[in-house]
């Protein structure tokens, strides 16, 4: 997530790799005039080789660029709520008029890309999570406010939605087909710079793949790991965003980036789009809760030595370092030094993985872990029961989903409303929060349940979102379960 503020050392850098390619291709070029008056006048030359493939290429990068741009979006994010009318609506909005709304708050700016033609965009979570309101930019420079519907912390990944039909959506490319050396395109609004449209491009190469990323991942609690690094420039504000192949297809979500410095130019990290994480996406889409199994114990993966020593042969599992006091782990038989060969069966290959397979093991139910130790001639058995892990904040679920209008907060009515004796006919969204100065502060009160806006049946945050964006503000009365008149702030 990146702050908006100016960047003239990127442009800076931009600049300097700009000489280096020039001066690089002026370097080849007396040998290559050399080869083509050998070769002769009629001849075919590398030089002119050489021109053809770069003018392909750049054809390809164009026509990726124009290709995919519509279906990625800038995110403007506020910190603290913004009150009126306008703000709820795309055809009150412009890309000036929200840059002047967000100047009276501080703000947070981040990409998404779209998922679903239904107006379903796909970030970070970390882009949003602090985020009281939001809005997404598209190339096009259509401005239109959006609510987050489902959001993972430990993944770091939500899903928006903005009122919007048939967008275009973006492809996924095989994982399995993400290679060292293949092109990458990043499409993104660094520090903030296409809020006002017109994503910007940058290309590079897959440094590496499977990448890990254990301190950041251990300060913020996430998953960092079998990460893609790139040389497609990276920089704050393009989190969220896709990484294209040349074909134009996702290849993974720009996420981390280590900041350039004296010693480096800056490197980017993208979270490939593996079967496992796009189930996970098409659960935050229907608003469904992510948990994820807890253990208890830190793992490191061991080194030959730590291997022969325990008694295994062979490569993989990951060593148990520690154990955390009062964890799941505590109260079994597992030993730091002990190394973890398989769970339920399935042989591990490193640390990554057993913590990613701990991560999808089903709390509360006993599963099993193959361990190899020291002065053991026999491999152990042992049941583990992974419990809940805590997130250090809180995903957004069907359940948690937020929105404010006109002085209100408010949410789909929880599944234990009335001592959980919810009356499942029941359908609208209650009011949880309610400023002083709202327009119905005198007839709506907190537990309110609100069942109609202009005369339309609404049941969820999007019918809402749906509602405001395409109602006359004079004519949105709303109808509660209190009352079958009906409040207006005409009244």
């Amino acid at each position: 997530m990146g702050r908006c503020r100016s960047a003239p050392r990127g442009r800076g850098r931009a600049g300097a790799l700009f000489a280096f390619v020039v001066l690089s291709a002026g370097c080849l070029s007396p040998t290559l005039t050399q080869r083509a008056a050998v070769a002769g006048p009629n001849a075919t030359t590398a030089a002119d080789s050489t021109t053809i493939e770069l003018a392909g290429l750049e054809q390809k990068f164009e026509d990726v660029a124009r290709r995919v741009a519509p279906s990625v979006v800038a995110i403007s994010a506020a910190c603290t709520a913004i009150e009126g009318e306008d703000v709820l609506r795309s055809d009150s909005l412009n890309a000036e008029k929200l840059d002047g709304l967000l100047s009276r708050t501080t703000r947070t700016v981040g990409t998404g890309f779209v998922i679903d033609a239904d107006g379903y965009i796909l970030t970070n979570e970390h882009v949003i999570g602090e985020a009281q309101q939001l809005w997404v930019t598209t190339d096009d420079r259509k401005v239109y406010p959006a609510i987050v519907v489902g959001s993972d912390p430990r993944q770091d990944l939500a899903v928006l939605k903005i009122n919007a039909a048939g967008l275009p959506v973006v492809n996924f490319a095989d994982p399995a087909a993400i290679r060292r050396g293949m092109w990458t395109i990043a499409l993104g609004n660094p520090y903030g710079l296409a809020m006002e449209g017109e994503l910007a491009m940058s290309v590079g190469i897959v440094s590496a793949t499977n990448r890990s990323l254990p301190k950041l991942s251990s300060k913020e609690n996430r998953l960092y790991n079998d990460l893609i690094q790139t040389t497609a420039e990276i920089n704050p504000g393009n989190s969220g965003g896709p990484l294209f192949d040349l074909n134009g297809d996702v290849v993974g979500i720009n996420t981390a980036v280590i900041l350039p410095q004296k010693q480096t130019n800056g490197i980017g990290f993208a979270m490939p789009l593996t079967p496992n994480i796009l189930a996970t996406v098409a659960d935050l889409k229907q608003g469904r809760e992510i948990v994820y199994g807890y253990l208890g114990v830190l793992v490191s993966t061991p080194t030959a030595r730590e291997r022969r020593t325990a008694g295994m042969s062979g490569e993989g599992g990951a060593r148990v370092d520690s154990i955390e006091p009062d964890s799941p782990a505590a109260k079994t038989n597992l030993k730091p030094g002990d190394i973890i060969t398989d769970v339920n069966g399935i042989a591990i290959a490193d640390s990554d993985h057993f913590v990613r397979m701990i991560g999808r093991m089903p709390v509360d139910q006993v599963s099993a872990v193959g361990v190899v130790r020291a002065g053991r001639d026999n491999a152990l058995a042992i049941d583990v029961t992974p419990r809940r892990r805590p997130m250090p904040s809180v995903a957004v679920t069907r359940e948690s989903q937020r929105m404010r209008w006109r002085g209100m907060v408010l949410a789909p009515i929880p599944a234990n409303w009335a001592g959980g004796k919810q009356d499942t006919r029941q359908q609208g969204l209650i009011v949880i929060g309610l400023e002083k100065d709202s327009p119905f502060a005198k007839r709506v009160t907190q537990g309110c349940v609100i069942t109609s806006i202009a005369g339309k049946a609404v049941s969820s945050l999007i019918d809402l979102q749906r509602i405001v964006d395409g109602t006359l503000p004079e004519i949105c009365e709303i109808g509660t379960t209190e009352s079958a008149a009906m409040a207006s702030t005409a009244q």
